[in-house]
Order: structure tokens, then sequence, then C-alpha cells
């Protein structure tokens, strides 16, 4: 999924168009890692974005989403979330997409989910001026126990106005902590192959003047 967002007046100050750009470079670290059992459901929530120490008092600029997701068979997901944050700033935000098993984990040799979606945002008022991102990723996922995992692999942004791709890798972390609830680290570059030494934020993030690094962590709770 790729993005960043808000947490100081700086970032309120911006247009739409700078926010999305910003914002559709990773979306958030809910997004399945593996695909769930079937007829499974799970509610999902996810923080982070970011790392602006310059730019937010908080050092990450939070951004905020909430969803769930159904195991419609053994090896596809549906998943979908409400972009919350946004709201705050007069815009509806939301995506809805599907994740599947390509490969099952044998031995050392890990699982490969691969996901797509689309990344849907409108202002909430009487012009909406919706924008839509289509979303890939792909993973590889390593089990660690008996229930942890640990994964990398990579976004694959697309922007229509101007014909972009914005590529996000990531490297993440997730395992229980009770019976139905997980925890999920990430770390992800956003929009890696994009030159940010000058902007809005000013390469603050940026690795070798590409891209923004950020942290997520999100929940999920089993139904």
């Amino acid at each position: 999924m790729t993005h960043d967002v808000r947490g100081s007046k700086s970032v309120v100050g911006l247009s739409l168009v700078a926010i999305i750009a910003l914002l559709i470079a990773s979306c958030s670290t809910v997004q399945p890692v593996r695909v769930l059992e079937k007829d499974a459901y799970v509610a999902t929530g996810s923080l982070g974005g970011a790392f602006i120490p310059e730019k937010s008092p908080a050092g990450i600029l939070p951004y905020l989403t909430v969803g769930g997701a159904h195991g419609v068979t053994e090896d596809l997901t549906m998943h979908g979330h409400l972009h919350v944050l946004l709201a705050a700033f007069g815009v509806a935000g939301l995506d809805y997409g599907a994740s599947y098993r390509a490969l099952a984990q044998n031995g050392s040799v890990p699982e490969v989910t691969v996901s797509g979606q689309l990344l849907m945002f409108a202002k909430l008022s009487s012009e909406p001026n919706p924008r839509v991102y289509p979303n890939f990723s792909a993973n590889a996922s390593w089990k660690v126990g008996e229930s942890s995992l640990v994964y990398t692999g990579s976004h694959l942004t697309y922007q229509f106005n101007n014909s972009e791709v914005f590529v996000s890798p990531f490297v993440g972390y997730q395992f229980p902590v009770s019976r139905t609830f997980d925890l999920q680290i990430e770390g992800i570059w956003q929009a890696a192959n994009r030159n940010t030494s000058a902007g809005v934020f000013e390469g603050l993030s940026s690795i070798n003047g590409t891209g923004s690094y950020g942290f997520y962590i999100g929940g999920i709770y089993k139904l």
C-alpha cells in the first residue's frame, strides 16, 4: 500500500494533492501477510507513517486505518479498510482488495502472498474530486516458532494523473499477544524510487534522497 500523513499544523496546510501523493506509497501494515483460513474473520487496525522528527511532535506522522478481512477460501482472503484520520481533514478514504496464497511454505522455502487493492479517496464536499490508486504487493514470509512470522516484500502503487509507479519495499514481524490477538510491526521505505530530497518534507526521512522511511504497528483481532 503508499502513504504518509499528518500530525502537525504544517501538514494540515498541505493541499489534497500533496497529501495524497505522499499517502499512496504504502498504506497500512494490516494487509494480510498470509491468507486467513476459510470462513475466518478478523478485525484490523493500523497506526504509523513517515518518520519526520522535525515536522511532527511525535516524530512519526500518524496515519490510522481500521477494517477487517474474511477468508473466502483456503487460498483467498478479501480485506478492506477505512482511512480514519483523513476524515478530520475533509477527505473520505478507503481501500478494498484481495490477497492470494501463491506458494505455501515448504521448509526454508517461504510462503508467498500476492495482493491487489484499490485505494479510493474523495473530498467530503460538493466537489468530491475522487482519486483511485491501484496498489499491488507481494511478500515472502517464514514461520518463527509456532505462530510468529517474519516477512519481506514490496508495494507497487500506480498514480494515474502522471502515470507514475511508486515502489515501497517493507520488512516486518507478526506475533501473537493472546489466543485471539496478534501484533504486527513493519518498517517501510515508502516511494523508494521517487526523489524526495526537496519538497514538502525536504528529504527529512529520505534514504539517499529518495522516498521516506516509516514505521507501522498493526493489530489483528480474531472474531
